[in-house]
């Protein structure tokens, strides 16, 4: 059974979803940026909670979380949510399961507090790309998506090279929106890239930027990547870094594009519960 919660972090409330009862290490799920929230690892979420806790949560800026008022999307403020979702659970060194640019997120995470977590899964995260889009469009200021219909939001997003459930899921889709005065609204703050907060925000210190390599070379907990095979985040160069720098490093495949907890979500439970299965 499905309990949502809340729980207040920096400046705005994250939603989550929780999942199953006390039993083997729980797993934390964290959702990419194109177009993803906690509704998409529902269907894993309840496959992995059989005999452990399983939560997933909106990430700053997403579905039923808060926008942040001083629009701090940082490294910082991210992982200071991990830190509060996992302090209103009360669990101890959960496995983290990152997808896309929760990917990056979670390695960070792991490289930055390894007391917090005892394994680390990065699902089909491009780790030398940005995740997300954005292209060159200014990093606040910018309008909130909105669409005529729910049917033009689709459109919109099965145009994308790895179109996410939202593309051809109707009843996803709408949650995803929300209705407005000119038509339906993404739940999602359109700056949702800024990593610079503004106003009081602005002054207080932040983690110095790392290169995504220093930090999954920091990581020192047992880790796994879940690729998917029609997927276009792993370069072939990527793919040989990574088997060439990092032989401790498991990997597991789907048969999916970006979207691997829709298309392949049974591949994606069975990788995970492998991994897991003596944590």
């Amino acid at each position: 059974m499905q309990r949502n919660g809340r729980v207040n972090s920096g400046d705005v409330s994250i939603f989550y979803r929780a999942f199953g009862a006390r039993g083997q290490t729980p797993i934390l799920l964290m959702h990419g940026a194109n177009y993803f929230d906690s509704y998409d690892w529902i269907k894993v979420a309840e496959a992995l909670a059989t005999d452990r806790e399983v939560a997933s949560f909106d990430k700053r800026g997403f579905g039923e979380s808060g926008w942040s008022p001083s629009k701090d999307y940082s490294v910082d403020a991210n992982m200071g949510d991990i830190h509060a979702v996992i302090a209103e659970l009360k669990w101890e060194r959960p496995i983290v399961v990152g997808h896309s640019a929760s990917g990056r997120l979670a390695i960070a995470f792991a490289a930055a507090f390894p007391g917090k977590l005892s394994r680390l899964v990065v699902v089909d995260s491009g780790l030398a790309r940005e995740e997300g889009g954005g292209g060159n469009r200014p990093p606040t200021g910018n309008p909130p998506m909105v669409f005529e219909s729910v049917d033009a939001a689709m459109a919109h997003f099965a145009k994308l090279s790895n179109p996410p459930r939202i593309s051809h899921d109707r009843e996803r889709a709408e949650a995803a929106l929300v209705k407005v005065e000119k038509g339906y609204m993404l739940k999602r703050d359109p700056d949702f890239q800024n990593t610079k907060p503004q106003g009081e925000g602005a002054s207080l210190p932040q983690r110095a930027s790392r290169d995504v390599w220093q930090d999954l070379a920091a990581v020192k907990c047992p880790t796994m990547i879940v690729r998917g095979l029609r997927s276009d985040r792993y370069t072939p160069e990527i793919l040989a870094r990574i088997t060439r720098d990092y032989p401790q490093i498991e990997w597991a495949t789907a048969n999916s594009q970006h979207d691997v907890a829709d298309q392949a979500p049974q591949e994606l439970v069975a990788a995970i519960r492998k991994f897991v299965a003596s944590a």
